[in-house]
């Protein structure tokens, strides 16, 4: 039993090593994560009623910091390197990770408030990213902008609203699965430490293909370290005046990094993966260390 709860406990961290160590076989099965990144969505979204589903201001602020925080390190980094500044952009435009709900709510914060952020920061990027991917990394394969943009949208939209629109139907229409659904809401977390084993196998590939560019990848994954625990204190430090300090941390800081990296691989460069996929360790590890704060807290 002690084994159990200890694995439970680190889940996360266990997910980043298997991932590291099966980087060789996960990368192969990957057509999986949009299915996960669905049902992670929906469990979460079950447990939800629209009548809980509330934006308020700091919910404002947090998308202005995304949009306008990611084109910002995007023009500032794009003179020096154009793959760091897709990677940087990438860790803040991100949206906020369906499984933070979850992790909001086993660290005392008020999950309601983080997984309506989490259906608001989805349908920002769902309508932004098309309109920013065609011009920062043009594709033959699309002829014209707005081409592009509905390409895009219709690859990513169905993952990220998808979900809501499902778990609002079968509340009318199966409030039996719904309600188990709700009632089952963590597994969306273990979807979740999924996700991390194929996204932390992806990056580890990309990095053992990619020896050449050594310099480079180590500056983008020390970029998205700083990026992640910047992001984690100003969520905190704007959530704290109104009591939700724990839910703006997660808001802000935990990305559904999984995501990113479905789209980057698809319409960005290759190679900012490396980075990019290195925010979902630096995110794990500060939740997990969270965790065990929390575990302690509550013994005391």
């Amino acid at each position: 039993m002690q084994i159990v709860n200890f694995i439970k406990n680190w889940a996360l961290v266990f997910a980043i090593l298997i991932g590291i160590g099966g980087y060789r076989w996960f990368p192969k099965a990957d057509f999986i994560m949009p299915y996960l990144l669905f049902f992670m969505l929906l469990f979460t979204f079950c447990r939800i009623s629209p009548r809980e589903i509330r934006f308020s201001r700091i919910h404002l602020w947090f998308l202005l910091i995304q949009i306008f925080g990611s084109l910002t390190l995007y023009i500032a980094c794009e003179p020096f390197s154009h793959v760091a500044a897709e990677c940087f952009l990438m860790c803040v435009l991100a949206p906020t990770a369906a499984a933070s709900a979850v992790v909001t709510m086993k660290l005392g914060g008020n999950g309601a408030t983080n997984a309506s952020y989490v259906l608001l920061s989805s349908t920002m990027v769902a309508f932004v990213a098309p309109l920013l991917f065609p011009i920062i990394h043009p594709q033959p394969a699309y002829e014209g902008f707005w081409v592009a943009c509905f390409g895009i949208l219709r690859h990513i939209m169905p993952i990220l609203i998808g979900p809501f629109v499902l778990a609002f139907i079968l509340k009318i229409v199966w409030p039996k699965l719904h309600a188990g659904m709700a009632a089952h809401h963590d597994i969306s977390f273990y979807l979740w430490a999924c996700c991390v084993v194929f996204a932390t196998a992806k990056t580890t590939a990309v990095i053992v293909e990619n020896k050449s560019d050594l310099a480079l990848g180590i500056l983008m994954m020390a970029g998205a370290c700083l990026l992640c625990l910047g992001q984690f204190w100003l969520g905190k430090r704007l959530g704290a005046p109104v009591g939700d300090g724990i839910s703006g941390g997660q808001s802000l800081g935990q990305k559904n990094v999984v995501l990113a990296l479905w789209m980057a691989s698809a319409y960005l460069s290759h190679l900012s993966l490396v980075g990019l996929g290195s925010y979902i360790i630096w995110q794990n590890l500060v939740n997990s260390v969270q965790l065990y704060k929390k575990r302690q807290a509550d013994k005391a």
